[in-house]
């Protein structure tokens, strides 16, 4: 016959293994919210930086274009300068000619043989 002590000592191993059982439940219930945890910031990670390579691609198509109108520009405007110096020599022939044979004289006494005196 079990004695009152007894009965006392079997209710509390039983209160003891629900309260196990529930720290167990607890346990994997954690486990599962942190694996869900790490999923969500591993897709979030994922995300960021999904935008961020796309933000850098949308910023580099953005220079090169500004990069290529510039170059257009410079081009028109060495076109033009050109064209400028193409009429000037049509209509002046003579002062062209001149100014060539002044500049040849200048650039052959600054870089000839008696230049480094």
């Amino acid at each position: 016959m079990a004695t009152a002590k007894d009965n006392v000592q079997e209710l509390e191993n039983r209160r003891l293994e629900k309260e196990i059982q529930q720290l167990k439940t607890d346990l994997a219930a954690l486990r599962d919210d942190i694996r869900a945890l790490a999923g969500a910031l591993g897709d979030t990670a994922v995300d960021y930086r999904d935008q961020a390579a796309e933000e850098m691609a949308r910023k580099a198509a953005e220079t090169r274009q500004r990069a290529e109108e510039k170059l257009r520009q410079a081009r028109e405007a060495g076109e033009e300068a050109i064209e400028a110096v193409q009429a000037r020599i049509v209509e002046r022939p003579l002062a062209s000619l001149l100014g060539a044979a002044a500049l040849g004289f200048l650039v052959g006494r600054l870089l000839g043989p008696g230049a480094r005196r």
